[in-house]
């Protein structure tokens, strides 16, 4: 009789377990969440809320002010980019040329550039995700910011944050 009792217990707690998981998916349902997928995280930019606003992904304001040149004679010689040229293409890409120096000469690197994210921050800045693609294959992850009267444009690849003091970080002004 002992072992009957407990296998009823045993079936009694398991049954109350499914039907408090079946309650549970029901209330994710009727509240609009699934309990079952994992959210990606945000890009986190440092000092700012994790709020995003999405924004369209293609053709759209952010691209617009992202084409053009933006250029920063500091980095004349440094080992990076001192010039960068967006050009937006016809199939939703931007066209990708930077060089070594702010008057256009060193070397020269082209590619494309492809939106994964774009959001606006809490200060009205647009902010990206991006993936850069150079015609010889190399590419990267970027995250970029721009200000919100278009003058100025902050980048940062290989982090999961933009961060002035942080490596890899660039900051360039429109020409």
């Amino acid at each position: 009789m002992k072992t009957f009792d407990r296998c009823l217990s045993l079936f009694t707690l398991i049954f109350a377990l499914f039907l408090l998981g079946s309650c549970s998916s029901l209330m994710e349902g009727i509240t609009g969440g699934t309990g079952k997928q994992a959210e990606e995280k945000p890009v986190k930019v440092v000092g700012e809320a994790e709020e995003k606003k999405p924004i369209p992904v293609s053709g759209d304001a952010s691209e617009q002010k992202l084409v053009g040149t933006w250029i920063n004679p500091k980095y004349n010689g440094e080992g990076r980019s001192a010039k960068l040229e967006y050009t937006l293409k016809p199939d939703g890409t931007i066209r990708y040329v930077a060089y070594d120096n702010d008057d256009g000469s060193g070397n020269k690197f082209e590619g494309t550039i492809t939106y994964k994210e774009k959001w606006i921050d809490s200060q009205g800045r647009i902010c990206g995700k991006s993936m850069v693609t150079l015609s010889d294959g190399m590419s990267w992850e970027t995250l970029d910011r721009i200000s919100v009267d278009g003058k100025t444009l902050e980048v940062q690849s290989g982090t999961p944050n933009i961060d002035p003091n942080g490596p890899r970080y660039s900051i360039y002004y429109r020409q």
